[in-house]
This record gives structure tokens, C-alpha cells and sequence, in this order.
């Protein structure tokens, strides 16, 4: 018997949708990221590293009118969809990339059933990720192209490339950054036994740190990091 795509592809986009009602309630409701409210309010530029969809440029735009909000988002699908979302929204840039340890293209795994998780590498929490060519950019690029000299906050949730950003020597761009909140996420023995060198990194530019626990699992955490 022939099977009926159509069928199939329905089912697909209703996962998507219940996925994303759920990042939606997560954001917005749960308030995910509301220990560090009274920072955003108060930004003028604000970094949105992916993950959430376009959820979390879409919650600093609703606290703060004022805010410029860079938002980066390598798959194609998804960023057509922020700018139809976000397009109207004046302060808000789009970047149909990632920021990454080396500007240039290179491979993501792309789990479309679960989009958060798709990440450069297969792990525990990306076991079915399809290979999708995506470009990005360094921090020290962007921000030259753009003529940065301050980011009130930067938020990254890029699925263990954290470790690439945070570990790369852009110490003269650190300088710039008031606040960071990252999704740290063990994903192996490597990326644990780098944490804490990360750590004492971050500890050294950022005064104040606060960790955050995941309800998901001990290998995934917020981290916090401020100067002030």
C-alpha cells in the first residue's frame, strides 16, 4: 500500500506547533529568563544567539521599546519565519547566521522534531539531526561591521558551541559586555573536562556569577554572568 505523505507531514507540523506553544509558555509565561529582567529593561543593545525560535527577542522587544536586538539565526526556515515575526519590529536586526569561533560555513545537524537541540554535534539530546550547511560569524567581525562598542546583553543557547565562543582570545571583545546568560551543556567527557578552565575564564572577565539548574538534567545549566 502507498503511504500517505501528506498524513505524515500534517503530524510533523503538529509537533512543530505544540513544540513551539511549549517554547512560547516557557518564555513568556515560565519566564525562563526572568532573574535577569531588570537587565533587559534597562539594555540598549542586545545579543539573541539563537535558540527559543525568535522567542526571546521577541520578549526583550515587549520589555524594552528601546533596546536594539540582534538576533542570529542560521537555518534558512527559521529565519524566513523571524523575519515575517520580527520583520515590522524597527530595532530588531536579523542575521541569517551564527556567531561562531571562525567566521566561514559549516555543518549543523538540524533535528527538525525538536528543533532547540539541534546542535554542530550529535549528542544525547541530538540523535536524529539532518546535516544543514549554515554560515557564521566571529564576534570580533560583527561587531567591527557594525560599529558595536557596548552589548548589554548577550544571550547564546547554541547546543555546546558555547564552549567555542567562550574559549576563543577575544579578550578586547569581552571587554565590551556587560551581562551574558548561556545554556551550558555537558554533552560529553571533553566538554566537562574544559568547563572549568571555561569557568575560571569567565569568572576572571565577569565579577558576578549565578548558576541556574536545569529541570531537564544535571548536564544542562544557565549561566550568568555580570559586572555590575
Amino acid at each position: 500500500m502507498k503511504k500517505d505523505i501528506s498524513f505524515f507531514m500534517i503530524g510533523k507540523e503538529n509537533r512543530q506547533l505544540k513544540y513551539e506553544k511549549a517554547l512560547e509558555y516557557e518564555i513568556f509565561r515560565k519566564r525562563e529568563y526572568g532573574f535577569m529582567e531588570d537587565k533587559i529593561c534597562t539594555s540598549k543593545c542586545i545579543f539573541d544567539v539563537w535558540w527559543h525560535i525568535w522567542l526571546f527577542s521577541q520578549r526583550c522587544g515587549s520589555l524594552n521599546q528601546n533596546a536594539r536586538i540582534h538576533y542570529f539565526e542560521p537555518v534558512k526556515q527559521f529565519y524566513n519565519r523571524a523575519k515575517i515575526k520580527l520583520g515590522d519590529d524597527e530595532n530588531i536586526i536579523l542575521n541569517n547566521y551564527w556567531i561562531g569561533e571562525k567566521s566561514g560555513y559549516s555543518t549543523i545537524l538540524l533535528n527538525e522534531e525538536k528543533t532547540m537541540q539541534s546542535s554542530k554535534y550529535s549528542s544525547f539530546l541530538n540523535t536524529k539531526g539532518r546535516e544543514v550547511k549554515s554560515e557564521f560569524i566571529t564576534l570580533e567581525k560583527y561587531l567591527k561591521e557594525n560599529s558595536i562598542t557596548k552589548i548589554d546583553v548577550l544571550k547564546m543557547d547554541i547546543e555546546g558551541m558555547e564552549f567555542e565562543v567562550l574559549s576563543s582570545r577575544w579578550d578586547y571583545e569581552w571587554e565590551k559586555i556587560d551581562n551574558i546568560v548561556v545554556e551550558i551543556h555537558l554533552l560529553n567527557e571533553k566538554f566537562k573536562s574544559e568547563w572549568n578552565q571555561i569557568f575560571l575564564k569567565i569568572k576572571w572577565i565577569f565579577w558576578n556569577i549565578k548558576i541556574i539548574d536545569s529541570w531537564y538534567c544535571s548536564e544542562i545549566f544557565l549561566l550568568w554572568a555580570y559586572k555590575f
